[in-house]
């Protein structure tokens, strides 16, 4: 929402910022949805998560998507 225009680039130094504060163990991706669809789709900005974090293991890319969110919300 701070950033209609943002791209790949953009959002990579606060993921990143992000993830050295607290680690991949204790962070998860989210959206705004359906607010944030005024400046992506949702498909676009999962993607963009995706690429953002593709240098990480398979294992922190898992739980920064899906497994850190099952686990701290036990689903």
């Amino acid at each position: 929402m701070f950033d209609p225009g943002w791209t790949v680039e953009s959002l990579r130094p606060y993921v990143f910022e992000t993830l050295e504060a607290f680690g991949p163990d204790r962070a998860m991706f989210a959206s705004n949805f359906p607010v944030d669809k005024a400046a992506s789709d949702y498909q676009t900005l999962w993607e963009a998560f995706a690429a953002i974090v593709a240098t990480l293991t398979e294992s922190e890319q898992a739980g920064l998507m899906r497994s850190n969110a099952e686990r701290f919300y036990r689903i």
